[in-house]
């Protein structure tokens, strides 16, 4: 190379922005720039013409071959010994950490290739280039971490998840995604197009992570069933296609943020398979439309009003601890049948059990006591007759606490069968006591043939009964105590001056302040005769 060709070589490799240096066959530096000299801290002055790897003493602190030594060794001696160089034609690159080279070490990057005299073509040298690219490693490494954390983040959640960036392909398909479609990760990773949808629609479609990028108005024009909540959407979708009879889905998806600028690089969906919920749902309303429907039906079995009685005053309300129950109360008028003008039935009875069955059987049960009431005379005679009909359609094992009493104007007598039941309080005007009506025999739905026996009690001006069924004595308090038969009594001295309705509404406020926020365990059910 003659003279003014080394000038023009020498001022090329001057004005390039990357350190880069030559040496000759023998490894001696004939070149060094200014951007070597920066990255090395040593001046050109002090490594031309140096040899025995002086040059590679600013990156290993020790003499060894760099890149640029390698180009004058043969290909299979550099593939033996340097697997990580790259070799392009009769280029040489690699990429490698320094650790020595500053505090904490440096990624550099490097490319060396031969030098060629025009005029011969024989290989005279090599020059290598060397950048610094700690930065763009370091912020490699940490997008990596970034994924890495994002992809243990998105496998540790529980709901399927999708990522995709502003290009709509994935970037993200968790391991509960993989669970929900059948689709690994790695068929679907990278993939455009709406690939994501087929698995759901069998076809290619917008899903809700791709909402993200349309703008509001054109989402509320043509998506009317997605929910905006700030930058997140939501979504309650049925997918007929996804699997046979179709899958209700809950989806909610949101944009990803960069953070060094706030641009948005994506878009995240989480997809969550709530049919057996909504099955759920739909079972349980049309269980609580039954329900309804139940208890309107047992509603109508109990009178709408309470017949006025000459010479007595009758009150009485159910209160049910759920929609049905097996409490239940009835007033019989006998006008329309033979017996004496001037009596009522009334009837007080809690069936055990709770829920439907419990109505059931409560319906049952009233039906037969009503109908035996109006044929017979004798209230034991209603009772045994009723005992017996029950007793034989009973197949559950369910049976009925029941007072039943024949009410008669004229003598003011109370004619009645106590069939296991709460006794009902008898409070005397006259000289303030209390008495109680105790059972006449045993429950109905037990055994065939049971004996009950009547009895009768007289019911004079100022005298009150109270019938009521276990729901009052048996409510419950925060400390698990009883309400209890006393405190009943007590109330019913205490307010037997009173109206029978204001009674009846003494008791159960007395009830409810007793168990304050404590649920309703079971039905109450309260009749009260006050003689007048």
């Amino acid at each position: 190379m003659n003279a003014d060709g080394k000038k023009v070589r020498d001022a090329i490799i001057e004005f390039l922005p990357d350190p880069t240096f030559v040496i000759d066959t023998k490894g001696k530096v004939i070149m060094w720039n200014s951007a070597m000299e920066m990255l090395t801290s040593i001046p050109r002055n002090s490594i031309l013409g140096k040899g025995n790897y002086e040059y590679a003493l600013p990156f290993y602190k020790e003499r060894r071959p760099i890149l640029a030594d390698l180009v004058f060794m043969p290909e299979v001696e550099v593939e033996k010994k340097y697997d990580t160089v790259e070799r392009i034609d009769d280029t040489l690159v690699v990429e490698i950490f320094i650790p020595d080279f500053r505090p904490g070490g440096a990624y550099l990057w490097a490319k060396a290739s031969p030098l060629y005299d025009p005029n011969t073509g024989n290989v005279i040298g090599a020059i290598e280039t060397i950048r610094d690219i700690t930065e763009r490693k370091l912020a490699e490494q940490e997008i990596a971490r970034s994924r890495r954390s994002l992809a243990d983040i998105l496998s540790f959640l529980p709901d399927a998840t999708l990522v995709i960036d502003t290009k709509g392909k994935v970037i993200a398909w968790n391991s509960a995604m993989e669970m929900l479609t059948s689709i690994p990760e790695g068929a679907m990773l990278g993939k455009g197009n709406y690939e994501y949808a087929l698995p759901f629609y069998k076809e290619r479609r917008p899903m809700l992570a791709d909402l993200v990028f349309m703008p509001e108005d054109e989402i509320r024009k043509r998506y009317n069933t997605v929910e905006r909540n700030v930058d997140t959407l939501v979504v309650d979708v049925f997918i007929p296609d996804f699997r046979p009879g179709g899958a209700y889905f809950w989806a909610k998806a949101s944009p990803l943020y960069d953070p060094t600028n706030g641009e948005v690089i994506g878009a995240i969906e989480t997809i969550r398979d709530i049919t057996e919920r909504r099955e759920m749902e739909g079972r349980l309303a049309r269980s609580n439309a039954e329900l309804q429907i139940a208890a309107e039906i047992q509603k109508s079995f109990l009178p709408e009003t309470i017949p006025q009685i000459p010479e007595f005053d009758i009150a009485a309300q159910t209160v049910m601890a759920k929609e049905v129950g097996g409490d239940f109360f009835d007033v019989i008028p006998y006008e329309v049948m033979t017996l004496d003008k001037g009596t009522h039935g009334l009837l007080v009875a809690d069936v055990s059990g709770k829920g439907v069955p419990a109505a059931l059987f409560m319906a049952l049960s009233r039906i037969v006591v009503r109908v035996n009431a109006l044929w017979h005379h004798d209230p034991a005679k209603v009772i045994y007759n009723s005992n017996n009909t029950i007793t034989q359609d009973s197949k559950s094992g369910m049976f009925v606490t029941l007072f039943f009493g024949m009410l008669n104007e004229k003598d003011r007598s109370l004619t009645y069968v106590n069939a296991g039941h709460n006794p009902p309080v008898v409070f005397r005007s006259h000289n303030e006591t209390v008495e109680k009506l105790m059972p006449t025999g045993i429950v109905l739905g037990a055994v065939e043939n049971g004996e009950y026996k009547s009895r009768r009690v007289t019911i004079e001006k100022g005298d009150a009964i109270v019938m009521y069924t276990d729901g009052v004595t048996e409510a419950i308090n925060s400390k698990e105590e009883l309400f209890g038969e006393k405190r009943l009594i007590e109330i019913i001295q205490k307010n037997a001056h009173l109206p029978a309705q204001a009674i009846l509404e003494q008791i159960l406020s007395e009830v409810k302040a007793f168990t304050v926020d404590m649920p309703q365990f079971d039905d109450i059910t309260l009749l009260v005769i006050k003689g007048t």
